[in-house]
Parts: structure tokens; sequence; C-alpha cells
């Protein structure tokens, strides 16, 4: 039994020793963990514990800011990194971060960024210094460094202020255009009561002046858009052959008077014997006084260069450039006899950036030049030869008279050919041809180039630019030697080396093979029946491209079936831009509404030019009698009243028996209203209507624009409210001015007003019985939010004069 006892404690010593072995090696493993696990374990809580401290220290701050904040804006919203400090029983903020039981705690405060939406963005966009971003962090430890931040925006959500104008005397320190401040209620602005001439009652005003030549082939004018005391501005067109000394008169009408007087300011001659002296003569001007104008338009550039663009005969000239004013001055060449500057030209060419030899020049066939010339925006249009070309203005102050203005892209081919009485053939270039090689041929229906009684020597006779959606539309009233009577071009996409075709591929504009956003894209004959004849004399393009009103002479009957060719004016729906049509009916039958045959009388008149005035309800044709051996005398100026655009009908008209070969319109920003006319006469030439609404009580429409409104530099103004009134058939809206003072004065700054999108061209809105909108913040040229002045312009029209929009109140937010 020992035996057996002491065998097995051999046996089980070293079963014992092998466990001991594993002992230690289990040991050797397990301890090093559980002794990190139980050293991480108190290192764990103790972080614990010093994260909680960080947040305590990180509540405190965030306490501590949201008390400074409330305590004082102003000695918050500095940008700059800072710490919490006591002085005496309340908070404030000491520069720089601090550390507190081993903790370092710092406040950032920094600049807020919005962007045009008003959404708050992280960089760019503009300052809201109504806005801070805070940046609080707390942190410890050496390695690794320990940190808790947060950050978040603070606004001014105190002290934010209210700009109120709700009484009379609040409205009555506005700028007040075609408008009047009442009191039936405390204090409202309404249109102006109708106190003036009316349109179906015309009158030819007794002012009028002798122009230094004559007769004048067309005007152009333009009233001033800030203020009724400046005299409005007239431009005439006054050499209707080459040998006529005078080519252009400038005058100036006095402004917001029953009677408006003209007086002449200068005029524009290069020939040598109308100057003072023969130092004042320029030297190699590159242009002798040997041409005709057929056409005037204005232009002020960017800087305030105020031009003359007369549209000349010269086949290396077509458009002859004046300057008339620096902005400031006058800017003559001869300051004795005041006689304006020549400043540029244009010179019609097949494409842009040809600059070849007289070869590759333009010209009209029968050295007619260009007969009609308008401007849109930067973009100026001539036709010439039964083509169209467009020249950039942008740059025209750079330019002399050694370099004219640039062409844009390739000239666009039009319906209409130049005609030649006792030649036999009418004339254009051909695909691919210039100089003085015309291969585009017709016959004129009669050899002295008569056509619809008129004698039509010209491819085109007006034209009428429209801007819509971005894209640009020209209107061509086509004269001579065709059958369509209206063109409508695109000239929006402008071709170049890299487009379809090319600027310099012979198809470039060509009516077949042009690419669409650069050629003629439609037209409208106004009787496609055989034997008629019809040509239209002007055109005039609603602004916002829907409408196009345009003469024909009317009375003439070519193909003997009782009925006239064309109509004196019609009425074209241009919604659809390649597919104008009347109102009804179609080529085949003639307009069957939307047109106006004058009675036995008026018929007789053949109208040259015709536009729309009182926001579209009434058009005015002018021109000379087409029968004028016979005894019955049509009235030389019409007046239709279009209100029912299906059938227009005559509302009243003055007898001027030499008639009339141009007339424009000019509104003043009080809501006067007038046409101005060049007589076909030697003397008395400028002819002056006043108009207005035939009936009601308003005006049609007029502007408010507030008195200027002043805060502390680098103020955000937030938002405004607008109670309003608007019964059927007016409009109110509205638009805000934010702007620098100048010269320490609000009442002296330069005020960009924009609507909610920072356009100018947008606007405010009712909806209901209010306007309201988020003030834009940014810059918009002149416009700057934040920033010291305020102003709002309220605009209203109405097409029932019987009734006017109201503008009640406006209350508005803005944050000092």
């Amino acid at each position: 039994m020992e035996r057996l006892i002491k065998g097995n404690f051999k046996h089980n010593r070293g079963q014992l020793l092998v466990e001991i072995l594993l002992a230690f090696g289990l040991s050797s493993i397990l301890l090093p963990a559980l002794f990190s696990g139980f050293i991480a374990g108190r290192s764990g809580k103790v972080q614990e514990t010093l994260r909680s401290q960080s947040l305590a220290y990180l509540k405190e701050a965030e306490e501590v800011v949201r008390s400074v904040r409330e305590a004082d804006w102003n000695l918050f919203a500095i940008n700059g990194t800072f710490h919490p400090a006591r002085q005496g029983n309340a908070w404030e903020l000491a520069p720089e971060s601090e550390v507190v039981d081993g903790f370092t705690r710092s406040i950032i405060i920094a600049d807020a960024y919005r962007d045009s939406d008003d959404k708050l963005i992280e960089i760019g966009g503009t300052v809201d210094p109504s806005t801070k971003k805070i940046t609080l962090s707390v942190s410890w430890g050496i390695l690794p460094t320990q940190i808790t931040s947060t950050s978040y925006y603070l606004t001014r959500f105190m002290g934010n202020s209210v700009w109120v104008n709700t009484t009379q005397a609040d409205f009555d320190a506005g700028v007040k255009n075609g408008v009047q401040v009442i009191n039936t209620s405390g204090g409202e602005v309404i249109l102006a009561n109708n106190n003036r001439a009316r349109w179906c009652s015309p009158a030819l005003s007794p002012g009028t002046i002798d122009l230094p030549d004559g007769p004048p082939k067309a005007v152009a004018a333009f009233a001033d858009s800030v203020s009724v005391d400046v005299p409005n501005t007239v431009f005439t067109a006054t050499a209707p052959e080459d040998s006529t000394p005078i080519k252009m008169a400038y005058l100036n009408v006095t402004a917001n008077t029953d009677n408006p007087t003209p007086s002449l300011k200068g005029i524009f001659t290069l020939d040598s014997a109308e100057y003072s002296s023969p130092s004042y003569f320029p030297s190699n001007p590159g242009l002798d006084n040997n041409f005709k104008t057929h056409d005037i338009k204005s232009y002020i550039a960017a800087s305030g260069n105020k031009y003359a663009l007369l549209a000349t005969n010269k086949p290396d000239r077509e458009v002859v450039v004046i300057q008339v004013s620096d902005g400031i001055t006058d800017t003559y060449q001869d300051p004795v006899n005041h006689i304006y500057k020549y400043h540029t030209f244009f010179n019609t060419r097949m494409y842009q950036g040809n600059g070849s030899s007289t070869p590759n020049q333009d010209q009209a066939p029968f050295g007619s030049g260009a007969v009609a010339l308008s401007v849109l925006g930067t973009g100026g249009y001539l036709v010439s030869g039964g083509y169209l070309y467009v020249f950039d203005l942008s740059n025209i102050d750079s330019k002399s008279v050694s370099s004219g203005l640039d062409m844009v892209g390739c000239r666009i081919q039009l319906d209409g050919y130049d005609c030649q009485p006792g030649s036999g053939t009418d004339r254009k270039y051909d695909a691919g041809q210039t100089g003085t090689a015309w291969g585009d041929t017709a016959t004129p229906a009669h050899d002295d180039c008569s056509d619809g009684g008129n004698i039509e020597l010209y491819a085109d006779n007006q034209i009428s630019p429209v801007q819509v959606s971005g894209n640009t539309y020209i209107f061509v009233a086509v004269g001579a030697g065709t059958n369509p009577e209206l063109d409508i071009v695109n000239a929006t996409n402008v071709p170049s080396s890299s487009t379809n075709p090319k600027i310099t591929n012979s198809s470039c504009g060509r009516i077949s093979g042009g690419a669409s956003g650069w050629k003629r894209i439609s037209s409208l004959d106004f009787n496609s029946r055989s034997g008629t004849e019809e040509a239209a004399n002007s055109v005039y393009a609603k602004s916002d491209g829907t409408r196009a009103y345009m003469s024909s002479n009317g009375g003439i009957d070519g193909n003997d079936d009782g009925n006239p060719d064309s109509h004196q004016f019609y009425i074209i729906d241009t919604a659809t831009k390649s597919s104008p049509r009347f109102l009804s009916g179609s080529p085949s039958t003639g307009a069957q509404s939307g047109y106006y045959n004058g009675d036995a009388t008026n018929i007789q008149l053949f109208p040259r030019r015709s536009l729309t005035v009182l926001n579209g309800l009434r058009a005015i044709i002018v021109g000379q009698d087409g029968f004028s051996n016979d005894e019955i005398e049509p009235k030389e100026y019409q007046v239709l009243n279009i209100e029912n655009e299906a059938s227009p009908f005559y509302c009243g008209g003055i007898n001027f028996l030499p008639g009339f070969n141009d007339l424009t319109s000019v509104s003043e920003i009080d809501s006067d209203n007038f046409v101005y006319m060049v007589a076909n006469t030697m003397e008395k030439q400028l002819k002056i209507v006043q108009g207005g609404p035939d009936s009601g009580i308003y005006v049609p429409s007029g502007t408010f624009e507030s008195s200027a409104f002043t805060v502390a530099a680098s103020s955000a103004f937030n938002r405004f409210t607008a109670n309003i009134a608007q019964p059927a058939q007016t409009n109110i809206k509205m638009q805000v001015g934010v702007a620098a003072p100048s010269g320490g004065l609000c009442t002296s700054a330069s005020y960009n007003f924009v609507g909610p999108d920072g356009n100018s061209g947008s606007f405010y809105s009712p909806v209901g019985a209010s306007i309201s909108g988020t003030v834009p913040r940014g810059t918009y040229d002149t416009y700057q939010n934040p920033q010291s002045c305020f102003k709002y312009k309220t605009f209203f029209d109405t097409t029932d004069f019987n009734q006017t929009p109201t503008l009640y109140d406006v209350n508005v937010n803005y944050s000092p």
C-alpha cells in the first residue's frame, strides 16, 4: 500500500510540474492583459471625467457668449479669439484663450456669409453684419491632445428696427412722377389725375423751330429718366440730298410744360464754309460732306458720352457717328458755330473681321447706302441693299475717324431688292458676293420702281429690334421687289470660325443654309394673290415681341378685283417668331381682322411711319397724301384706337398738307407724353403733339420713389412689407435700393433699384393685398447691402383710367 501511495505520489509530482509550467505560461499571456485592462479602465474613467469637465467649460462659454450678445451686440460682434471673464456681476469676453485647471478654452468669433438666396455659407458670398459664426473649443492633455468643440451662428435677434412710411408727410417727402399723395385714410399714393391732352383730340403744339436744312428725313428723341427739369433730347437727320450742307441738328425741348419749346443746340457738317475758322475744321477726317442722311438714332455710352448715329449713302461709311456730349458739356468741333465732332463710322462688310481692301467691303447697289438704323442695348442694326448688318457699340468711346466700329457676325440676308428707276432690274448681293458685283436680280413691278402706289427704292424700309427671353429678334418692313412685307430675323447666336456654317462660309446668314440663330427665320406676305402690289413702309415691334404694328399704302387695287391690295395699318401676331400671322385671315385671303383702312378721305394717306402710345392702346400713323393732285385731303396725322385689336378705328387726326417724314414718341417721367415729328417742309420742320388718355380720371402710369433713409454704416436691410390695393386692370410692383452715401449723404447716393434676385429688371409683385420680400444681400452695380442708405420704388399703371392701384404703407426691417 505504501509503495502504491509513493508510486502515485511520484506520478502526481510529475504531473504537478507540468501544471506549474503550464500555469506560468498562461500567466505570461494573461497577466499583461489583465494589468493593461486594469490600467485602461482607470484611464477611461479619468478621460470620461475630463471630457465631462470640458463639456461643462464649453457650456459655460456658450452661456457667456449668449449673455454678452444680449447685453450689447456691438461689443460682442468683434472678430477674434476670446475667453470668458467676470467684470463685477457681469460676464465679458477677454482677448485670447485661457487655461483653467489644465484645460485650454477659446471662443472664436468670425464673420458669417450669405449667398444671393440669403442662405448661410462657409465662405464667399456677402458678409452679414447681423450674424456671427461662433466656434467654442476646450482642449487638454499633451499626447494626444483631446478637444471638445462646437460651431454655431448667432444673430442680432434683439435690436432690429423698422422704418415706416405711412403718413401723408412720409410720402410727400418722396419723388412723385405721374402719381399723387392723398389722405383718405392717413396717407396713400395713387396715380395722378389726367389733366393733360388726349390722344384722340390731337393738336399741333405752337412750339416749333426752323431746322438748319431739310426737309428732314428722320427724328429720334428721348426724355431724361431721372428729372422732369432736364430738357428732352431730339436729333434730326436733315440731309435728303448729297449736296445738303447740314447733315444733323441736335435740339433740346423743354420738359414738364404743356407748350414745349424747342431750341437748337448745334449741328453737324463737314462743309468747311460752315466753320467759323479754318483752325476748327477737322484734319484728315477720312470723310467728305457729300452724302445723304436717311435715318438717325442716339446712343449713350457707359461713360456718359452721348452720340448721334447717322445712316448714310456712303459706300464705305454707311454709319457716321457724331459725338455731341461727354456727359457733362457739349463736345463741339467748332464752339463758335456749334458744330459737333465727327467721332467714328461703321463700314458694312460681308462678315466680321474682314478688313480687306475696298472690293471686299459691302455697299448697296445704285448708291442707296444704309436706309434704316436702330439701336438695342450695345448693338447697332442697319439695313442696306437687302441685308441686315450688326455692329458693336460697347467700345464706341475707343474708336476714331480712322478706326471704325466693329461688325458682329456676318451679314444677314433679307427679302427685298434695291430698285433704280429706269434700270429695269432690281439688285442685291448673291451668296459670297461683295464689292460692286450684285448677281441676285429681280424685275420691278414698274419701271419707275412704283409698288403699291409708292416709289419703292429700297429693299427694306425700317427695322425694330426687341429682346425676348435672352433672344434678339429684328422685325423688318420689307419694301421693293419682293412678296413678303414682314421679315423676322433671329440675331441671337453670333457666328464664328467654329460654328456651322462658319462665319466665312458663303451660307452664313443666308435664308437658305444659315444657322437658325443668325438668319431670317420667318416672313409674312400681306397679299399672295396674283397681280397685287403692296409694300411695307414701317414696322414697330411691341417690347415683348408678341405684336408687330405695320403700315402699308392701302387703297391700291393692282389686280383690279375691287379690293385694296393692302391696308394702311396692320396688327400682326408675332408671338410665335417662326410663324407670324394675321389676327385672322391668311396671305391668300388677306387680313380678316386686325387692320385699318381710312374712310374715303383718309384712305388717301400713304403712311410712312407708325408707332403705338398709351400702353399700346393707340396707334399713330403719319405720312403724305398719296394723291396730291386731287381735291381730297386726308389727315396726314391719324390716331387709331386699337383697344380692340381685331377692329382698329380712327379716333382723331390733323391736316398738314406737306405731310410728315418721320415720328417718334417721348414719355417724361411725370407721365407727360408727346409725339415729335419732322415735317416735309423747309421751315418750322419740328412738330410736336401732346397726348394722353382720352377718358377716365387717371394717367396710365407713374412711379413713386421714397425719400432716402439713413442708418449706421454696414447695417443690413432684411425685409419689407407694403400694404397695397390692386383693382382689376391695374398693376403695382416694387423694387428696393441700398447704396453707399455720396459725400456723406444718402440723398446724393446713386441707387440701383432691384427686385428679389438683385436684378434691375425684376420686381416684387403683389400677393393678395400686400407686397413683401427679402431685401437682397450683395453688390449689384451701385446696389450694396449691407450699407447705410435705403430707398424703395413703386411702379403704378392702369389700362382702366377710372381705376388706380394704391400704396398704403411700407415697413422696412433692418439691423442697425
